[in-house]
């Protein structure tokens, strides 16, 4: 039998989307979510013109991925982090943070992440996705690393980035009694968790 080139054509194509939806279909994706009681999300803020810094930490705080490992873009991450639940150690401090001058715990009791692209890199992983803080969604990517881990599940994951406050409208109008800049304007976090297996309430 004589094969046309048309049909020929027509052939591959199929071949080749055949093989592109079983290729996508057999990923693996792993539903995890973190370990919180082995992780930390820390937030530290330069103050007095930079002169000495204020840490602080969240403690109440949720992360789930779908992590697919033969395809990272597959991969998706969100985060919701109780505002309410800043700890810096001092009790009447972390009050005045939850106030209208700063966080406004009352009017905006979450924040919240959500990915929207991940790519691989040479490091681990560049997650871009809407910040949602303070009543401002903005998109932001941020970096993020496997540093272990520990059977299929028991994943560990780091992450060093910076938020502008400016870009959140934190503290925009809040003045020192007698210093100027007196916050800085950038925000460093420090994240590092670990994962294990995520049952969704539907299974």
């Amino acid at each position: 039998m004589k094969i046309n080139q048309k049909t020929t054509l027509t052939l591959l194509a199929t071949l080749t989307l055949l093989l592109t939806v079983a290729f996508t279909e057999g990923f693996t994706k792993l539903k995890l979510k973190a370990e919180t009681n082995h992780s930390t999300l820390l937030f530290s803020v330069p103050i007095s013109n930079g002169i000495t810094r204020v840490t602080g930490k969240f403690n109440d705080y949720a992360i789930e991925l779908d992590f697919s490992e033969e395809d990272i873009s597959q991969t998706t991450l969100k985060a919701i982090i109780n505002a309410e639940s800043l700890d810096t150690g001092i009790s009447d401090r972390d009050e005045h943070l939850r106030s209208k001058d700063f966080f406004d715990t009352e009017t905006y009791p979450q924040i919240t992440f959500e990915s929207t692209a991940i790519t691989q890199t040479d490091e681990g992983m560049m997650v871009t996705g809407v910040m949602d803080f303070h009543g401002v969604k903005k998109s932001m990517t941020i970096p993020l690393k496997i540093t272990g881990r520990d059977g299929p599940n028991t994943i560990g994951f780091q992450s060093r980035f910076v938020v502008k406050r400016s870009d959140f409208n934190l503290a925009s109008d809040f003045q020192h009694t007698s210093m100027e800049n007196f916050i800085g304007d950038e925000i460093s976090v420090e994240l590092d968790f670990w994962t294990k297996k995520r049952k969704d309430k539907k299974e």
